[in-house]
């Protein structure tokens, strides 16, 4: 789990879906803003293999263009904004603009907040969670994502869940489970993988008539760290599943 960003809170105001500058934002450009809200920020290649991949013919698209000119208009409207300096990569972060415009334009639901800039030290972490993301819905093991930002900031999660012991997301998967996930890319101690996987059993045994999640997948980057997790949930094998991250992304 990585728990390192800042944002800031914001006045609700109405706005016209209809710009001044006859710029007219989209279902897509509305889906769009809300996944950066959710998982802190993505690449344009993130973006293109989720909202551009296939065209209006139905046909898969390799090329990035159309992706870059959407991007770039939303970046110009002032409801996106870059980010230069974290990586060899530009990033893209939802604006306070952005983001009031969705959160008035589907004023039924909840929303991240906008982050104010990109921690460089979980960008890699960051990065390859929304990676696998986008490879488990495109292949529809899964169905909801409810991700870190979610957790942290939703009261509902938020209560249960302490920053601590905070999975990367929850996501449904297609036969309605909810599982708590994990991407592991660095080595922890023995003792703080214990500590973590005996709060996750106390909330999956003990979590009621409806626990806020039946199972556990963690997904490790190095077989040396999954060895070692796996070594620890032997007595409770059927609440984990396990994968190398290479394995996933290939």
């Amino acid at each position: 789990m990585q728990t390192s960003y800042t944002f800031f809170d914001v006045p609700v105001v109405r706005q016209s879906l209809i710009q001044k500058d006859n710029f007219r934002l989209t279902t897509r450009d509305l889906d769009i803003i809300e996944f950066i809200l959710e998982m802190k920020f993505s690449t344009i290649e993130d973006i293109h293999s989720k909202f551009f991949k296939f065209n209006k013919l139905g046909e898969q698209s390799t090329c990035l263009r159309w992706a870059r000119e959407r991007i770039a208009h939303l970046v110009k409207a002032d409801y996106l904004k870059t980010v230069k300096d974290v990586c060899h990569k530009t990033l893209y972060i939802a604006t306070n603009k952005g983001y009031l415009f969705l959160k008035n334009s589907r004023f039924d639901r909840l929303f991240s907040r906008p982050l104010t800039d990109v921690d460089g030290r979980t960008y890699d972490h960051d990065q390859k969670v929304i990676q696998i993301r986008n490879k488990f819905e495109e292949s529809g093991f899964v169905k909801s994502w409810i991700s870190e930002r979610q957790l942290s900031e939703f009261d509902e999660y938020r209560k249960i869940l302490p920053t601590e012991f905070r999975p990367d997301a929850i996501y449904i998967n297609q036969n309605g489970n909810r599982i708590a996930f994990e991407l592991e890319i660095a080595r922890k101690s023995k003792e703080r993988y214990q500590q973590k996987i005996k709060k996750y059993i106390d909330l999956i045994i003990h979590g009621g008539p409806s626990p806020i999640f039946d199972q556990v997948h963690i997904v490790c980057e190095k077989e040396t760290v999954l060895q070692l997790i796996q070594d620890q949930t032997e007595l409770f094998q059927p609440y984990f599943q396990f994968n190398l991250l290479s394995k996933i992304l290939k």
